[in-house]
């Protein structure tokens, strides 16, 4: 019972002008198809700025993962050199014993 207490309450609260919120809210239904046509171009042009806004931050954000991609793959390519450079020492300098073609601490192990 409460809410429907409120719910009057509301509807008939008068507003600044003195006008019920219940009037107002029936003449802006009323007013609706001479408005919103009229708020079409203004509506238009807002949705407009929202699509070129969001091609222009799919533009950046595709290059900015472009520049990315090649930054990682680049890091990727070192990163191996790297390895294999290690795997070059560590092999190549243990060539002349077939126990050492592993790690030196592995054939240590295995060793003793």
């Amino acid at each position: 019972m409460a809410l429907l207490e409120t719910v009057g309450e509301v509807l008939f609260e008068k507003t600044i002008f003195g006008i019920p919120n219940i009037v107002v809210g029936v003449a802006a239904v009323a007013a609706a198809p001479v408005v919103v046509p009229a708020l079409r171009p203004v509506t238009k042009a807002i949705v407009k700025g929202g699509i070129i806004a969001a091609d222009r931050t799919k533009a950046t954000l595709g290059s900015v993962a472009e520049r990315t991609k090649g930054a990682f793959s680049e890091a990727g390519e070192r990163w191996g050199d790297l390895i294999a450079e290690a795997r070059a020492e560590v092999y190549g300098a243990a060539a002349s014993t077939p126990a050492q073609t592993i790690a030196p601490e592995v054939a240590e192990t295995q060793a003793g």
